[in-house]
């Protein structure tokens, strides 16, 4: 390979490696300055931002809310996804057409739906609240009360994104080979057993997938719950994501903001990085290494 074209490969390379790079370490100087949004001129502080950051209940708060959204939408979407994939896996009349309205909710955009919901949601004029009543149970305060607003905004994120899940696990499904299902059939395994014993083990790469993409998605959602909740009631639904926003562009904080999201960053970080370790050592297990 010639000089010429060896860094003609590499420059493309290059260009995205500093276009990912500055702007991180740019992000980390920022946070260790007290740079304001609309003032040039900034100090450098060092840690200090870290460690007011560490010191304010509101930010373990905002930590407990952003890692129990993040659970709960995952523990909800992950068997879910499964469930739904399963059954637009079983041939039938009308597949094509539930598999083309599974993905609807995906084309609305978060804000889009976070309003709908929310009007969906309101406690006086709420579809939702006629239809408990329909059945005999009290309304609820879905958005405005401290005891539900987390519950309802996973319920939004729920009907946002579980079709991801279900798409992505849908393909996994879709690409077990046909003889290995034969196989299985032939040996006398129901559709249960070839889907507990057969599809499922294969599945794997595809759950550890929707996985990573639901958690690191979860972990910095902004637009759902700041459309409904914009953090309340009384801090209620307040995750890191929304404490930043805010910092930046209600308080014009950018040091103060830039720290929350690195923190927020180390911990996407540190869950995506255990995963994939997690995936790691299982895949060393089964080839015996």
């Amino acid at each position: 390979m010639s000089k010429t074209a060896y860094y003609a490969m590499l420059a493309p390379a290059l260009i995205l490696l500093m276009s990912t790079t500055y702007p991180f370490l740019s992000g980390i100087y920022t946070s260790l300055t007290n740079q304001k949004l609309y003032i040039p001129a900034s100090k450098f502080v060092g840690l200090n931002n870290y460690i007011n950051l560490f010191e304010t209940p509101l930010f373990w708060n905002g930590l407990a809310n952003t890692l129990t959204y993040a659970g709960a939408a995952l523990a909800i979407q992950l068997p879910l996804g499964l469930a739904f994939a399963i059954l637009l896996d079983v041939p039938g009349r009308l597949q094509s057409f539930f598999r083309s309205a599974v993905v609807l909710p995906l084309l609305v955009p978060p804000v889009v739906a976070g309003l709908i919901w929310k009007t969906m949601m309101h406690p006086q004029s709420g579809v939702l609240n006629w239809l408990l009543a329909q059945v005999g149970i009290e309304p609820l305060s879905w958005l405005t009360s401290p005891s539900t607003a987390m519950m309802s905004i996973i319920v939004i994120d729920t009907w946002l994104f579980t079709p991801l899940a279900t798409i992505i696990l849908l393909a996994g499904l879709q690409s077990v080979s046909g003889e290995v299902v034969e196989a299985a059939r032939i040996d006398g395994a129901n559709a249960w057993q070839v889907i507990r014993y057969v599809k499922l083990p294969l599945l794997a790469p595809y759950l550890l997938l929707v996985v990573l993409f639901r958690v690191s998605d979860s972990l910095k959602s902004l637009e759902i719950i700041y459309s409904t909740t914009k953090g309340g009631p009384l801090d209620a639904t307040r995750t890191l994501h929304v404490m930043a926003y805010e910092e930046a562009y209600r308080w014009s904080s950018l040091g103060r903001a830039m720290t929350i999201v690195f923190v927020l960053w180390l911990v996407c970080y540190t869950i995506s990085g255990a995963l994939l370790a997690f995936w790691q050592k299982q895949e060393a297990k089964n080839r015996g290494l």
